[in-house]
């Protein structure tokens, strides 16, 4: 597959929103396990206050060491709440990225961010570090063929 043309790169302008989230350590093996029990009980401590998530599930990069990934994930909700237990009151990046839209199986993301950091890279821009994906259709319902990701990674200001 030719990925130069599988992917449209967009700088864009992040704004934050209020957001609960979960942030942790762990292997990218058992991310999917983490996020399954994460964004369930942050989703059900949402329906204990009568309130639903403000947009789709999101998740946090910091770094990206395999066998020890540090992750934030929640949802963005409507005002900034409290949470409880592992769940924080936190909210989503905001500032200059460049981002495109991956469509696939999570697992197989990895061309999506290669075309982006070369892509930064040609046009002199630099990473701070942090990738953001926005999950934008439910995996429940929707064939990891037909998966949605926004994926985002932030750019150094100044």
């Amino acid at each position: 597959m030719d990925f130069e043309c599988a992917f449209v790169p967009e700088l864009t302008n992040l704004a934050s929103r209020p957001a609960l989230t979960i942030r942790t350590r762990t292997r990218v093996s058992d991310i999917s396990a983490l996020f399954g029990k994460g964004y369930a009980s942050i989703a059900l401590l949402l329906n204990e206050r009568g309130m639903v998530p403000a947009g789709p599930p999101f998740a946090l990069y910091y770094n990206m060491d395999m066998d020890d990934l540090e992750v934030e994930f929640g949802f963005p909700v409507d005002e900034l709440l409290d949470g409880s237990a592992s769940i924080m009151a936190s909210v989503t990046p905001s500032g200059k990225a460049v981002t495109t839209l991956y469509i696939g199986p999570y697992e197989e993301i990895e061309p999506a961010y290669d075309f982006l950091m070369k892509w930064c890279a040609d046009n002199s821009l630099i990473l701070n570090g942090v990738a953001y994906e926005v999950y934008l259709n439910d995996p429940s319902n929707t064939s990891p063929e037909m998966l949605k990701t926004q994926v985002h990674l932030l750019l150094k200001e100044g």
